[in-house]
């Protein structure tokens, strides 16, 4: 069987070299970040690019996915998003996009001030209010149906696919999924997938190979659950409710939080053990 991911042997610089044609290429680096892909941030002539390789067939999947859905939501919110662009070698999926630059929240969120907070969680607030709030059509927005495109159904691959059993049993699937999936979702909007701009402005939200149909609570316990100021997160249930004009379900946020801390520790122990995540 034609596997349809890559491995760190394969020629990267002659595949990004073959994608870039029309541009010349400065300096060509692999760089640590993300689980998930290979990554490549190469420099050129005309700014600087991401290449993202899938490590395995579920990623291969993802991130068909995920350029589908970024393409999709592309310039229907106020904030900047990747324009994603699929490419393929020997019919093994990768993406491609130009660099947006910022720094990552997750970075500075504790050395940022009250204000700065405020502000910053105003703007995720609004973000996922409006991602929650564009009208679709389920028909035109992914390309492939080989892989979960409501939320709950592509975390239960993840998870069968990635976490080791006795890590898993936390995980009720009824649970997290009661609420009906009547919107568009991130799927994972942490701390790692905002950025800011250099006067600590919300420039951009990044990464959507987990978006696709869930409900809003999805994406606001999951920016709450990694370890942030308190302040940051009442600022955005507070925001997010007067965008809505009604209150939240405390008790459903709360439990989503708690889903999403030990999706987190689970998968991390996953890493650890194929030697991916220290």
């Amino acid at each position: 069987m034609i596997k349809n991911y890559f491995s760190l042997d394969e020629d990267f610089d002659e595949i990004i070299k073959n994608s870039l044609k029309d541009k010349q290429i400065l300096h060509t680096e692999q760089i640590s970040t993300g689980w998930t892909n290979i990554v490549y941030e190469v420099q050129t002539d005309n700014g600087n690019f991401f290449f993202r390789f899938p490590r395995d067939d579920f990623w291969a999947r993802t991130i068909v996915k995920d350029c589908d859905f970024a393409s999709y939501i592309h310039g229907k919110t106020d904030f900047e998003t990747a324009d994603l662009k699929l490419n393929f070698d020997n019919g093994r999926p990768f993406s491609i996009h130009k660099k947006i630059e910022g720094t990552v929240l997750a970075d500075k969120i504790n050395e940022l001030s009250d204000e700065q907070l405020k502000n910053i969680s105003n703007d995720i607030a609004k973000f996922m209010f409006e991602l929650h709030n564009i009208k679709f059509d389920k028909n035109k927005i992914f390309s492939t149906d080989n892989i979960g495109h409501n939320l709950t159904d592509f975390l239960n691959e993840l998870l069968n696919y990635h976490v080791d059993p006795k890590d898993k049993v936390f995980w009720k699937y009824d649970e997290f999924s009661k609420k009906d999936n009547n919107c568009l979702v991130h799927g994972d909007l942490n701390l790692s997938n905002v950025l800011l701009d250099e006067n600590n402005n919300v420039c951009a939200i990044i990464d959507f190979g987990f978006g696709g149909f869930g409900n809003k609570y999805f994406d606001i316990s999951r920016i709450m659950s990694r370890t942030c100021p308190k302040a940051f997160r009442d600022e955005i249930i507070k925001e997010y409710e007067n965008l809505e004009n009604q209150k939240l379900d405390y008790k459903f946020l709360d439990n989503e939080i708690d889903i999403w801390s030990k999706i987190d520790n689970s998968y991390i122990n996953y890493m650890r053990k194929i030697g991916i995540h220290a």
